[in-house]
Order: C-alpha cells, then sequence, then structure tokens
C-alpha cells in the first residue's frame, strides 16, 4: 500500500487529468441512463416465461396490454366503449378486445376495453390516448403493466430528484459541522456526485446488452452518495490529522493513502462481497440492481484511493481556510474516551443492555409479510394506480389466476374429453373456483365440438385464444384458471407447484409470482452464506484475527433483524404509518447494502484500534484511543448516511421509500448501540484474544 500511495502522489497531475477526462465522457452518457431504463425487473427464465412465449407464438396473444378503464351510467359506458373499440383499433396492431368479445367486461357502471401493443414504448400508449374519443358523463383512464412501468419510472426519476434536494443540503450541514470549513465540507460531497456519476455513466453502456430495472437508478444514487462520502470523510479527517502532526502535504496524502487507504479498499471489498450476493438470485430486478451498485462502489473505492489523494495533494492547507466553526478536537477525542472508559468498566451490563434493546425487535418479524411491487408501489395520486385499483376492485376475481397448457390431439373426440377431464379435475380442488376452456366457452360438449370443426369452418378462429390446432403438429389447449385467492397468495402459489409436480405446465399471474418467491427463498440461504464467508475471510485477512470477523457477523446479523422488525412495526402494522405491505425487494436489498456498510465502519473503527495494539499490545488502550479517534468520523459518516438514504422516505415509490428508512435505520442502530456500546464492552470482555492469530500477529509498520 506504501508503494502505492507514493505512486499516486507522484503521477497526481497525471491521475487528474485521467479523471477529468472519464468524468465528462461517462457525465454525457449518465444522463442518458434514465431514458435507458425498461420494466420493474421481475422477470426471469422459467416456466412462466415460456409459456408466455407460446402465447404470443401458437395463439396470437399480444405482448402487453394497456386497459382503458370507462366509468359512468351503465349506458353511457356501453355508448363510449362501442365507439372507442372501433377508433383504437386503428391505431395498433395488436387484438382490441372489449365486452361484446368478453361480456364479463362491463358491469356496475364499470367496463374496460383491452389494447394490445408489441411493447412498453411509451410510443404506443401515446398512441392509445391520443385515439380515445372522450364522452360526456364518462371517466376514461389508462392502466395496465405499460403504463404502470411507465409511471413507475417517471416517479422514480421526480424520488430521486426530490431526495437529492432534501438529502444533498443536509448532507452537507452535517459535513461543515464535522470539519468546520467550506472546502473541506465539499469535497467528500463533492467525490459522493463524483461516484454516482461515474456508475451511472458505466451503467448507460451495460444497457445495451440487457435490460436494467427502473429500480436501478435510485439505488445506485443511494450508494453511489452513501460510499461516496463515507470513503471521503475517513480520507480528508486522516489527511487532516496527519497535517496537524507536523507532516507536509505530499507527505500526509502518502500516509493517508497508506493508513485510512488501505481501510477503504478492505471496507470496499466488504461492501463489494455484500452486493455481489444479490448475484445469486436469478431475477432480472436484483442482477441489476447488483450490477448497478458493484459499479458504484468500484468508483467509490478507485475516486477515494486516487482522484481525492491527488485533489487534497494540490489543494494542501488550504482544507483549514474559511473556518466557519471552530472545535476542539482534543476535547471531542477526551469525551470519547471517557465513554470508551464508561462501556469497558461496565462490560458485563452493557451488553445485557444492548441484547435487551434489540432482541426484542426480533419478534414481529413472525409477522412479516413480502409483496412483488406492482400498481401499489406507485404514489397514492397516480392516475394509472387509482385505475387499476378501480378495475381491480370490480374486475379483479374475474380474471385468470393461472394459464394450464396442455398438448395433444384436440381436433378429435379422445383429446377434448381429456381436455375436459382435465378440466374437471382441476374444479374438484378447493382452491379454484372456475375453469374455462374452449368447450366451457362455448358449451358444447367433446363430441359436438369434433362436429363442430368439421362443419363450421369459424369455430376455431372463434376459440383461438383457448386452443391451437396446428396441422401436422401438437395440438395446444389453454385451461383459463380462476383462483379462491389472490394470485400472489401462499394458496394459489402451493397449487401451482402441485399442478406442476403432476407434470402440468402452468403460466398466468399466480405462477410468476411463486417462480418469483421461490427463487428468491431458494437461492438468499445460498447468497447469505457466501456473503458471510467471504466477509469472514476478508476481515480475517485484514486484521489477522479469528474472533472479530466473528463478533462482527454476529453484531450485524443482529442489528439487520432488529431492522427488519422496526420495519414490520412501521409499515404493516399500521400502528405508525398507514399500513402497507412490504416489497420483497426490501429486505434482500438492505441485507445486501447494509451488510457491506457496517462492516464499513467496523473496518474503520478496529483498523485504528489495531494501530494502538499493533504499537502497545494493550486492548483497553487499543479500544480506547481506536474509538476515540474514530468515533466523531464514524457516527458523522452514519449520520450522512442517515440523511442520505433516509431522505428517500419523503418519496412516493413505496419500495424506494422503504428500502430508504430500513438502511436509515439500520445505520441508526450500528452506529449507537453496535459501535457505541457493544463493540468496546465485547473487546474489553475478549481482551486478549481479540487479537489472536495463529503462529502470533505478523509486525506491521507504525505511523504513531
Amino acid at each position: 500500500m506504501e508503494r502505492f500511495a507514493k505512486g499516486v502522489v507522484r503521477f497526481r497531475a497525471v491521475i487528474l487529468g485521467m479523471w477529468l477526462i472519464a468524468l465528462v465522457v461517462l457525465g454525457y452518457f449518465a444522463l442518458q441512463l434514465p431514458d435507458e431504463l425498461r420494466g420493474n425487473g421481475f422477470s426471469r427464465d422459467g416456466e412462466y416465461q415460456a409459456v408466455e412465449e407460446v402465447l404470443k407464438q401458437d395463439f396470437g396473444q399480444d405482448a402487453f396490454q394497456i386497459i382503458v378503464l370507462f366509468e359512468g351510467a351503465d349506458a353511457d359506458v356501453k355508448a363510449a366503449i362501442d365507439k372507442n373499440v372501433t377508433a383504437l383499433g386503428s391505431v395498433t396492431e395488436g387484438k382490441v378486445i372489449g365486452p361484446a368479445q368478453n361480456p364479463e367486461a362491463l358491469k356496475d357502471g364499470k367496463g374496460y376495453v383491452l389494447v394490445g401493443v408489441p411493447s412498453e414504448d411509451k410510443v404506443h400508449q401515446e398512441a392509445v390516448r391520443e385515439a380515445i374519443i372522450g364522452q360526456d358523463g364518462v371517466s376514461i383512464r389508462l392502466t395496465g403493466e405499460p403504463i404502470i412501468v411507465e409511471d413507475l419510472n417517471e416517479a422514480s426519476k421526480n424520488d430521486l430528484i426530490r431526495a437529492e434536494l432534501i438529502g444533498i443540503p443536509a448532507a452537507l450541514l452535517v459535513l461543515l459541522l464535522v470539519f468546520g470549513t467550506p472546502l473541506a465540507a465539499i469535497m467528500p460531497l463533492v467525490m459522493g456526485l463524483i461516484t454516482f456519476v461515474f456508475g451511472a455513466g458505466v451503467l448507460y453502456f451495460v444497457t445495451f446488452g440487457t435490460d436494467l430495472s427502473i429500480f436501478v437508478l435510485n439505488a445506485v444514487a443511494m450508494i453511489s452518495l452513501a460510499l461516496g462520502i463515507d470513503f471521503s470523510l475517513l480520507y480528508v479527517n486522516r489527511f487532516r490529522e496527519e497535517q496537524a502532526n507536523g507532516r507536509d502535504v505530499l507527505a500526509a496524502a502518502a500516509v493517508s493513502i497508506a493508513t485510512a487507504g488501505r481501510s477503504i479498499l478492505f471496507s470496499g471489498l466488504c461492501v463489494f462481497v455484500g452486493l455481489a450476493g444479490l448475484l445469486f438470485i436469478d431475477v432480472d430486478v436484483f442482477q441489476a440492481v447488483a450490477l448497478g451498485t458493484l459499479v458504484s462502489v468500484l468508483g467509490a473505492v478507485l475516486g477515494a484511493l486516487t482522484l481525492l489523494p491527488a485533489l487534497l495533494s494540490y489543494t494542501g492547507r488550504a482544507l483549514d481556510r474559511f473556518r466557519i466553526f471552530r472545535f476542539s478536537e482534543e476535547r471531542g477525542e477526551t469525551r470519547w474516551r471517557a465513554l470508551a472508559r464508561f462501556v469497558m468498566k461496565r462490560p458485563v451490563a452493557l451488553t445485557v443492555l444492548s441484547l435487551a434493546l434489540l432482541l426484542p425487535c426480533l419478534l414481529p418479524l413472525r409477522d412479516l409479510e413480502l409483496n412483488i411491487p406492482q400498481a401499489s408501489a406507485l404514489p397514492d395520486d397516480y392516475p394509472s394506480r387509482l385505475a387499476f385499483e378501480s378495475f381491480d376492485e370490480t374486475f379483479g376475481d374475474d380474471g385468470t389466476d393461472a394459464l394450464v397448457l396442455l398438448s395433444g390431439d384436440f381436433g378429435t373426440r379422445e383429446g377434448l374429453e381429456e381436455l375436459e377431464r382435465t378440466a374437471d379435475a382441476f374444479k374438484e380442488t378447493e382452491e379454484v373456483r372456475d375453469v374455462t376452456t374452449a368447450l366451457s366457452a362455448t358449451s358444447l360438449t367433446p363430441e359436438q365440438f369434433e362436429q363442430a370443426l368439421r362443419l363450421n369452418g369459424e369455430l376455431e378462429s372463434q376459440v383461438s385464444s383457448l386452443l391451437a390446432l396446428n396441422d401436422g403438429e401438437e395440438d395446444k389447449a389453454l385451461l383459463n384458471v380462476q383462483l379462491s385467492g389472490k394470485p400472489g397468495d401462499e394458496s394459489a402459489q402451493d397449487w401451482v407447484r402441485q399442478q406442476r409436480d403432476a407434470g402440468f405446465v402452468v403460466g398466468g399471474p399466480a405462477a410468476f409470482n411463486q417462480e418469483i418467491y421461490d427463487e428468491i427463498y431458494a437461492k438468499m440461504p445460498l447468497a447469505v452464506g457466501v456473503v458471510v464467508l467471504a466477509t469472514f475471510l476478508i476481515l480475517m485477512w485484514a486484521f489477522r484475527s479469528i474472533l472479530i470477523p466473528i463478533k462482527a457477523i454476529l453484531m450485524n446479523i443482529l442489528s439487520l433483524g432488529a431492522t427488519f422488525g422496526l420495519l414490520v412495526i412501521l409499515f404493516e402494522s399500521g400502528w405508525v404509518l398507514p399500513a402497507e405491505t412490504i416489497g420483497i425487494l426490501t429486505p434482500v436489498f438492505i441485507f445486501s447494502l447494509v451488510f457491506g456498510l457496517s462492516m464499513d465502519y467496523e473496518v474503520f473503527l478496529v483498523s485504528r484500534m489495531e494501530e494502538y495494539y499493533d504499537a502497545t499490545g494493550d486492548n483497553d488502550i487499543a479500544t480506547e484511543m481506536g474509538l476515540a479517534k474514530t468515533s466523531k468520523i464514524i457516527t458523522s459518516a452514519a449520520l450522512i448516511m442517515i440523511v442520505v438514504t433516509g431522505s428517500f422516505a419523503f418519496t412516493g415509490v413505496s419500495p424506494i421509500k422503504q428500502l430508504g428508512v430500513g438502511i436509515a435505520l439500520a445505520i441508526f442502530i450500528d452506529a449507537t448501540i453496535v459501535r457505541m456500546l457493544l463493540v468496546p464492552a465485547l473487546m474489553k470482555l475478549f481482551g486478549d484474544w481479540n487479537w489472536w492469530w495463529p503462529g502470533g500477529r505478523p509486525k506491521k509498520k507504525s505511523y504513531h
């Protein structure tokens, strides 16, 4: 690390030039990224997707459908639908399905028309909007997946701007209070923004080869600002400390890279590993967010180890000019040392107190319910959400919850009888309310249907959405299954699993939910296990200790569990906020993000303890001095992280809001109960065993 530090200082002008060119280029492409994000990312290659392909190829179903919802008096609604069906048919190559084709699409003063479109592209949505013919007394609104996804994209962009308007000024105020001078305060914030530009710019090129979820933008902004500021805060603080100890600007920069830079490198590795765990989950949104945030971590580490030292090599002592606030560093360290002594005098009592505060927060976890964000993820006042809720209220129980795809010879009576037996068997299961097939849709028996196929050439086209007769090849039949529960209910997913185990090919909304949930629940143990093991190995190598990594991981898991329990109280219980189900994204992302970020603070703190332990051989002095030297920075970094991520609590997209609140809560718990109480208490209890290493600890260069 020392050789690297000398190289950075020596070639600082070249480094600044390279970064300037890179930021100009990446900044241009970062501005284009929001327009390239597509969909909510909840997709994967599985049986559900295979059925969707068959529906498009063999049954002529459209890739996407826009729902045009009409509300008013029955007669007015019917008249409005009649004239709009023709108008809508003229602007799309897909099918336009109204009450004439589906009598259930008109009732209780509401009606809807399904408009098939080939993609989620906004141009198709605008064409549908422009084609609609209004009518007095009738409300006409658009909803459906393409509209909801477009609104989620727009809302995410608006949320990012809103969060930045809150988080960035708040972070600047905290930094000003920490450092007391404008330049020292602005430097970490600039590094956070540079990290975001780096991450967003690189990701733009990724969109050429794959679709990235709309949730990527907020996740990248959150992690970029947090890490960029955190790493810079640590480095700037060490740089000023080395200057205060009498080193010149270049020497201070080199020592800061060798010490704080080492901590930043291992911290970045821990965050990188935590986020890499998302790659094990084969769902597009997790892959996309993992990719986006991993790029941001890389940018934060590179910036903190090269760009920031190069900048500080030139700014030098200008960091301390124009001081606004004056604080006594010595007095601050004295207070933190007093806290460390207070805790180490009562290690058992304060360990018990910490556990008493955290363990009860685990109890609400038994009530945790997760959902896949759809229209309910949008802000309450978005028209597409209101329209979908109105549609679901009236027509939700009439929809198809599962699609069972059969193959056979359905042009014959034998094949049709098998289709009928299968439908009857499904109806006998308690989870099924009704099954629609080509037979039930025409109210014909297998024998009558076979005869009608021979005599009536129009019958095949009439049931083409349920039956695909392929001359010389295997025919395909669809069974539209209405389940008693919602597609996201456990009972609906169990039914899908049972039918797949029995050999049936199942698609539809219930199958979609079942595949997503099963993939996450199946892969999370592996992801968590790999992250925990890799983190243990990184920390063990960084500190040459067996016990410190084990304690860090256990404390992290405890604080995360407490965070999830508090989220249940905040969002699901209805005691604090209006009750809403927690999105399945939230706990997975919080684990991946916070597990690494918490280790970030662990590395900052223990690295300084290790310096003093290697210099003195006294665990108590190492704990006391490590806490005194880093607590101000860790607390400040945590506070900045809380205001940056917590600002997303004021956004409208519920998964992003929950994610922001969850990260802020987890960081608050980690920086207070864990870092201030549990860490020093356990360091005292375990004494020199904290630093035990097989064969003895290796000698390291001391900077004290």
